[in-house]
Order: structure tokens, then sequence, then C-alpha cells
């Protein structure tokens, strides 16, 4: 008597006296199973509402957008929040297959990451004001002028981007611009503290999700508009080196499937 054993990958035959063995075909097997469906590490930080753990679960409308892309795509993935500096060292680092969701496309992040295709769109930034200043604020009809008043001191989040052009903005005003913040919500305390910055940049994002219960407005902190303002930038998937070509390509057909009024 002899027994056929189905893997996906294999097919084994052994007879029924060697059923001793089994476990070690089972093992064979599942290793077998591993390298016919090698899977990306999905990395993400703690950014809500885009990106975000609750109840150690990854959870976010752009984590929500990350796994149908996957699931579309055939492509397994597990997910795990990281800090921002090592999100970015793991990718340089380049040891194994990972992405990363929610990340502006950069010309130095092109040098060591793929990039998929666009997963969102961000609308433009607005600023934030700190009451005591708003009367010199009011004084600049536009971003440009505001950026060039030496009276303010602008905030900013650490080892974050605001995009390139505001970017470059920012390097340039180094000598009046803070950085010491590490969250968005931790800036907003600071330019309504009077902690070294009397206004801010903010993703609309990020102040529709802080200021649902009113958080930022119990702070008096003013929102503030100018036509001059860079527009929103897209937001891609990041991944390692050793995502493959193959693997990048299913998941930019599953970003076309679901989003193809931002991939045109």
């Amino acid at each position: 008597m002899s027994i056929v054993v189905y893997c996906s990958t294999t097919l084994l035959t052994f007879d029924f006296l060697y059923m001793r063995k089994l476990a070690l075909l089972i093992l064979v097997c599942s290793t077998l199973e591993a390298w016919a469906t090698p899977g990306v590490r999905v990395e993400y930080r703690d950014k809500p509402p885009y990106t975000y753990s609750e109840s150690g679960q990854p959870r976010g409308f752009i984590i929500d957008m990350t796994q149908e892309i996957f699931r579309r795509a055939g492509v397994a993935a597990t997910y795990s929040e990281v800090p921002v500096k090592r999100i970015f060292a793991n990718i340089q680092n380049d040891s194994e297959a990972i992405c990363s969701p929610s990340w502006y496309k950069l010309a130095d992040r092109e040098l060591y990451a793929n990039f998929s295709l666009v997963i969102h769109k961000d609308r433009p930034h607005m600023v934030l004001v700190a009451p005591r200043v708003i009367e010199l604020v009011k004084q600049h009809q536009s971003l440009s002028s505001l950026f060039e008043d030496p009276r303010l001191k602008l905030g900013v989040v650490a080892h974050v981007s605001y995009g390139p052009e505001l970017d470059l903005v920012i390097e340039s005003k180094s000598h009046s611009v803070t950085d010491s913040a590490r969250s968005v919500e931790s800036l907003a305390k600071m330019v309504s503290l009077n902690h070294g910055a009397d206004y801010m940049l903010i993703d609309r994002e990020d102040y529709d999700y802080i200021n649902r219960m009113g958080e930022i407005s119990a702070m008096g902190l003013l929102p503030m508009y100018y036509s001059d303002m860079p527009p929103g930038l897209n937001r891609y998937l990041m991944c390692s080196k050793s995502v493959d070509a193959e693997t990048m390509a299913s998941l930019n057909q599953a970003i076309r499937e679901l989003l193809p009024e931002l991939n045109d």
C-alpha cells in the first residue's frame, strides 16, 4: 500500500511502511510553500489617521488601502509599526523585502528605494498660528511673505518632509525654524504654549483628525490659508530594492484597479 501526498509545489509518493517519515515530509512541504510564496514586511509609522496601531492591530485609512492592494496583488504581507528613522534605515539597508505606505517620492529617496504608483493625493497644507502673533501674521498676504518675516519663528516636526518645495524653503530659513517636536500634536502644543515656535504647517488630514473633538481649537490656534501654498503631493508605497520587479508590477496593477483616477 502506498500513500500520495500533495503539496502545492510538489508531489511525493512513499510506502506506508515509512509513515514515520511523515513529519519530515510535512516540514518539506511547508518549506516549499514558503519558497513559492515569499512575502513582504510592511512597516508603517505612527501617523493617524493615515497609519497607526490600535490594540496591537494596524489601523488607518492608508493601512486599509494598503491591505487591499496587497490582497488584490496576491502578495503575502505582515504588518508592524516601526519608528520613522528605523523604517528608512531598514529600506536603505535592503536586507529584506520591505514596503512602507504613505511616503512622498523625493529624489534622494529614489536612490535607494522603489516607489509604487500613487495611493493617495494630499490636499494643500494649511498654517496654524498662535493668537499672540495673529496681528503680525495678518500683515502677510502670501506664504512667501510670511516665511520672510524675521519676527516669526516656524515650527516643524523633526525628520519629516513637507514636500520638496516647502522643504527647500524650510532649509533656507533654518535660522528661524525650530524642529524639536517629534509629532504634529507636540508641535501644536509648542506653538500654543510659546515654546520656541509661533506658527506651523499642518496637513489637512492631520488637522481634521487631531481637531475632531476640538483639540486644536481648544489650544487657541488659528488656521490660515494661502493661495501660494504648494499643491498637495502624491503619496506612494516606498519599498526596498529587495522587492522584486514582478512583485512591484503586481502591486501597481492592483493600485491601477483601485485608484484609476490617481494613475491615468
